[in-house]
């Protein structure tokens, strides 16, 4: 599930169109293709049905994601559909930008699985979220949680470390994903050895350290 609305406007953001609270609600089949368009805002009700029909005629989903925009900058609307997905009893994923800490605290015991993105300067052009970043760990850091970390050859060594410290100094050695950027041909932005000069850096503080494709790009899920 994508909920509209960020107000960060990443660099490198491959769904502006998810930035603003505007358009139809969607919903789209499992090719991708959009079966229907209904009115926004929508209601918890009508979310609930639109996503009770997809898991009854999609057998093999094993969990909900929800997704942005940044769905925390709905807190209202996300908890009451947070408490009224439960009776799927199936695992629920956040993918959040790990800013909106105060919003996190009021739907914590809702989730399952935390995906944080922390957005380093050269990628975001956002040079003032780190104080929010290390916040948003601390209250995040009792749940499963994974760190995700935009990289292209502009990015310092420096910004990653930053990066890794603060997770090592907060999390219990989570899952540390560095995801090179893809632009819209789908080439990278930044060369081998760049991306190895990164993780060493990572791996000097954290032990589980990946490198990830932006796997939406390859699939063309997009």
């Amino acid at each position: 599930m994508r909920l509209a609305g960020c107000h960060l406007g990443c660099k490198y953001c491959d769904t502006q169109y998810a930035q603003k609270q505007d358009g139809p609600f969607r919903v789209l089949g499992r090719s991708g293709a959009v079966m229907k368009e209904l009115e926004n805002p929508t209601s918890v009700a009508t979310t609930l049905k639109e996503l009770g029909s997809l898991i009854e005629n999609s057998p093999s989903i094993s969990a909900i994601c929800v997704t942005g925009g940044e769905p925390l900058e709905q807190p209202d609307f996300l908890g009451e559909l947070l408490k009224a997905i439960k009776p799927f009893e199936l695992p629920i994923l956040l993918e959040t930008n790990g800013v909106e800490y105060e919003s996190l605290g009021r739907i914590l015991n809702l989730l399952n699985v935390i995906s944080i993105d922390i957005k380093l300067p050269s990628t975001s052009g956002r040079n003032d979220l780190w104080e929010r970043h290390e916040a948003f760990l601390q209250v995040a850091r009792h749940k499963q949680v994974f760190i995700k970390v935009a990289i292209d050859e502009t990015t310092e060594p420096a910004e990653v470390q930053r990066a890794a410290e603060m997770v090592a100094g907060t999390l219990d050695d989570p899952p540390f994903f560095l995801q090179p950027v893809t632009d819209s041909s789908g080439a990278l932005t930044v060369s081998y050895r760049h991306i190895l000069e990164l993780f060493d850096v990572c791996a000097r503080q954290l032990r589980d350290v990946r490198v990830m494709p932006q796997i939406h790009k390859v699939i063309g899920s997009l």
